[in-house]
């Protein structure tokens, strides 16, 4: 009897995700996406390492962005996972690399929107900055906050869903 009323109060679109494994990690298409994305942050940042006299913390930010983004990639990429949960050291490291990868975000929009619209033809310039460079940095980190845009509102249409669905199962007469 206890297991008829547990059911009833899931709502119906979770309970095979109750049910089922949640997918663990990222689709081989976003690996390899996000890979990319890295390999070309790292060079970018390496071609033009002295071309930003505007802010030279530029190049700094989209290598080491690059690198960590790589480094967060490997877990997810070598299959000699053993154990379900990892281990609390790991998750303790997660946990600081991503704190990490937040605050170098926060001062990677500060160098790079500060100088928004910087010299792109005067080399001499103290606010030249080369134009390739910043471009990819400036709509890099933009496109980081169109995704998380799009995932904020994705996850408001499935909680939405979730009401919706949770309300029509409760009106449905027995």
């Amino acid at each position: 009897m206890a297991e008829t009323s547990n059911k009833s109060s899931f709502p119906p679109l979770l309970s095979n995700l109750k049910e089922k494994k949640m997918f663990q990690g990222m689709p081989v298409s976003g690996t390899v996406i996000t890979a990319m994305m890295s390999i070309a942050s790292i060079t970018v940042g390496s071609v033009y390492f002295h071309d930003c006299p505007a802010q030279y913390l530029i190049p700094y930010y989209l290598i080491i962005s690059g690198v960590s983004s790589l480094l967060l990639l490997i877990p997810s990429i070598l299959p000699c996972r053993t154990r379900e949960e990892p281990s609390i050291l790991i998750n303790v490291f997660h946990s600081v690399f991503g704190l990490f990868l937040l605050a170098f975000f926060i001062a990677g929009n500060v160098w790079i929107y500060s100088i928004y619209a910087p010299n792109y033809t005067d080399t001499a310039a103290a606010t030249y900055c080369h134009k390739g460079l910043y471009l990819y940095a400036f709509w890099i980190t933009t496109l980081v906050y169109i995704f998380l845009g799009l995932f904020v509102i994705g996850c408001g249409m499935f909680l939405c869903a979730c009401c919706l669905s949770s309300r029509a199962s409760s009106e449905v007469p027995e």
